[in-house]
């Protein structure tokens, strides 16, 4: 039996899946325990004929779970990463506007990393804000998914501390939506807090089409707690749910990010209340799960609760519409039987640009300028050519042995590579924040998958 194959014991049934191909079916659980006790194992056909049967011993065989040897079973995976490679395309770009924050939220990543002695927080010109959009227009041309749409973050920091970089690279990639250096469907999207939006700059995303992804945690007794201001006379949660209603009332498309503190994973049906019948959001959001940090340390069992309030949140959001990205990309890649080469643009879908111009693979990482080779002002500057991603290109679970043995191989993506690097001091360990839940999401759309199926047949 294929090393690939695991084996789900439901209440009534066994679930036989694939864990590259992400193919499962669904046998008696008697045969499925008999076939289990004989994976890795090389087995004659007439044992698994009186195991199975010859039906489901087609199937099986047609979908490799039983395979003929081990270097068959091997060549499956080294032929999923040669096609996943080959298949990763530069589409987006991380514009940082600013360095800069009003916030201090005791859980940022972007202050994880170690600043140089001389480190200065800056601003990012409008004529690199151009530029810049420039360089992402002649970069995706070359290396991006021919006719499909390019996104630019507009980030920080807080990119509402520089509006005229702000408004410079909307009007300049709108410019070449036009002309036809970007592709017409291409999106800009602003990543803010929102304690700065003002009614003049909400008419003005509006008017460009720029969509908002806007932080909230929850309810304010919850968001307050790690979300905070540097002046102390902020009120953060009500600037929060300014930006988002005054964002409401001109149109434009928001996207909520929140983050899956301590206090959200305890109280978090108080904080799910809050979002569907409070704010009533209905563009989608996004729950993040903590980054390295040690001003707010956890155990394993916060990695455990918070992937099952991902679940929870999509139980609910599924029949209300509302969109759940980090969910949604585990529920994409098994519904469409597509592996997922990583979680993160660093192996080569991505370009972040400093505010002095810049290129770098990760934003976690611009306040040091670690990983980062080139500039825009530089016109021979070509960041793949150059080897940017070539430390990153294969840091996935499907290169990383530790992972071969994991289930959720095919669906995980390996976290946060920055992440695991701040906490462990290697890339290549595994982020082990994303373990439970990429193992208990399968493991949920298994058994969902199973009763799908039975509603269908009754």
């Amino acid at each position: 039996m294929s090393r690939w194959c695991h084996f789900f014991f439901l209440e009534e049934i066994t679930a036989i899946y694939h864990a590259l191909s992400m193919f499962v079916v669904f046998m008696e659980k008697e045969k499925g325990r008999q076939l289990s006790s004989l994976k890795g194992e090389m087995v004659d056909i007439e044992l698994l004929l009186n195991i199975a049967g010859e039906e489901e011993l087609e199937i099986l065989l047609k979908n490799n779970i039983l395979v003929d040897d081990s270097d068959c079973d091997w060549q499956q995976i080294v032929s999923l990463r040669k096609s996943l490679v080959k298949d990763t395309k530069l589409d987006l770009m991380y514009l940082l506007l600013t360095d800069n924050c009003n916030m201090k939220c005791r859980y940022c990543f972007e202050d994880t990393p170690e600043k140089p002695i001389n480190f200065c927080e800056a601003m990012m010109s409008e004529e690199t804000a151009k530029r810049s959009i420039d360089f992402f227009a002649r970069v995706t041309r070359k290396y991006g998914r021919e006719g499909s749409k390019k996104v630019i973050h507009l980030y920080g920091g807080e990119p509402l501390l520089n509006p005229r970089a702000l408004k410079a690279a909307v009007l300049r990639a709108e410019e070449l939506k036009v002309n036809g250096d970007l592709p017409k469907n291409s999106e800009v999207i602003l990543i803010t807090n929102g304690l700065l939006l003002t009614d003049e700059l909400a008419e003005f995303l509006s008017t460009h089409d720029v969509s908002m992804g806007l932080s909230i945690d929850g309810p304010k007794h919850i968001n307050d707690i790690h979300r905070l201001s540097k002046n102390v006379d902020t009120d953060v949660f009500a600037g929060s749910f300014n930006a988002y209603n005054l964002a409401v009332s001109h149109g434009i498309t928001i996207g909520l990010s929140a983050t899956l503190t301590p206090e959200v994973v305890k109280n978090f049906p108080e904080v799910l209340d809050y979002f569907i019948n409070d704010l009533k959001i209905k563009d989608g959001l996004s729950f993040n799960i903590l980054h390295f940090n040690p001003s707010v340390p956890v155990d394993e069992a916060y990695f455990q609760d918070a992937a099952d309030c991902l679940i929870k949140a999509f139980e609910q959001f599924r029949h209300l519409n509302i969109y759940e990205e980090r969910m949604m990309r585990k529920v994409k890649s098994f519904v469409d039987q597509e592996a997922m080469l990583a979680d993160c643009g660093i192996v080569g879908n991505q370009v972040v640009i400093a505010p002095d111009g810049q290129v770098g693979a990760c934003q976690d990482f611009v306040k040091p300028r670690k990983y980062f080779n080139g500039s825009i002002y530089d016109e021979k500057y070509d960041p793949v050519a150059s080897g940017l991603f070539s430390e990153w290109e294969k840091r996935s679970p499907l290169f990383m042995e530790e992972c071969f043995n994991c289930e959720a191989v095919a669906i995980c993506g390996g976290g946060c590579p920055a992440s695991v690097e701040l906490k462990t001091g290697s890339r290549w360990n595994i982020d082990k924040r994303v373990c439970p839940h990429s193992k208990k999401t399968l493991a949920w759309l298994i058994s969902e998958s199973f009763k799908n199926i039975v509603s269908e047949n009754f």
